[in-house]
């Protein structure tokens, strides 16, 4: 998983963005002791190493927290990714060729730009997460999404059902709506999404993966973190449209199935 986030397409225009944006400005004194070559060569490598260090703390902390708020993953990721890309610029400045003639940078200082540019990354990529409709098409609104009050009308992820009441997750909150969930899946289409249990209802852009817990507990997990029971029933259906390959879960984000 570590491989595709890193190969995604966000990911690659992250890196070709931010690195012709650096290698044109020369932060950290790398314009005055660099050449545009050298400059193009040590720009790409620092955003191409940040980049495999920020995906892989994120799919650390998914794995550990999943059912933690987005926010309190994104603070955890700002704190341990900060520093290890700091002393990255810190140990590659004496090593790259063409920064004989630049001096030290301060710590303080690169640490000050990474977090500037950490928070301007988890903006455009909450922005990107949110924006789109489920399946990729901006033009595709279920007609569920018209019951939701508009500050919570986000991509719809999942659905689950309880008596008469269903919640709707979005990518902009939670709400409760007074209804059948076999009515609110039928209002969901034209959006791709799979029944995992008799009470929950997934949207196919939504799921990050599968885990198996154990022979009879199965989640399915989404991209915001949710975890949602996979029960044998519905399993077939989600092996047939190509989403499968389960991990052992382990940790105690893992909750009872049902």
């Amino acid at each position: 998983m570590l491989i595709s986030r890193v190969l995604s397409p966000l990911s690659l225009l992250i890196w070709g963005v931010v690195g012709a944006i650096a290698t044109l400005a020369g932060p950290f004194g790398t314009y005055e002791a660099m050449t545009l070559p050298y400059r193009a060569l040590f720009w790409g490598l620092f955003v191409g190493l940040s980049i495999v260090v920020g995906r892989g703390t994120r799919v650390a902390l998914e794995r550990l927290m999943p059912g933690r708020r987005a926010w309190v993953r994104d603070s955890i990721h700002l704190v341990v990714v900060v520093p290890v890309i700091t002393l990255m610029v810190l140990g590659l400045v004496p090593v790259m060729p063409g920064t004989g003639a630049m001096g030290s940078p301060s710590g303080v200082t690169v640490a000050g730009y990474v977090l500037a540019i950490g928070l301007i990354i988890l903006g455009f990529q909450r922005a990107v997460r949110v924006e789109p409709a489920v399946g990729g098409d901006a033009s595709v609104h279920p007609r569920l999404s018209e019951r939701l009050p508009r500050e919570r009308r986000g991509t719809i992820l999942r659905l689950s059902g309880q008596d008469h009441h269903v919640e709707v997750v979005t990518t902009q909150g939670r709400v409760t709506l007074r209804m059948r969930l076999a009515d609110a899946i039928r209002e969901m289409e034209p959006v791709e999404g799979y029944c995992t249990h008799r009470s929950h209802w997934v949207a196919r852009a939504a799921i990050e993966r599968v885990e198996r817990e154990s022979a009879a507990k199965w989640w399915v997990v989404l991209r915001n973190g949710d975890r949602v029971p996979l029960t044998r029933t519905y399993r077939p259906q989600l092996q047939a449209a190509g989403i499968g390959c389960p991990s052992v879960a382990s940790g105690p984000g893992a909750g009872p199935g049902r």
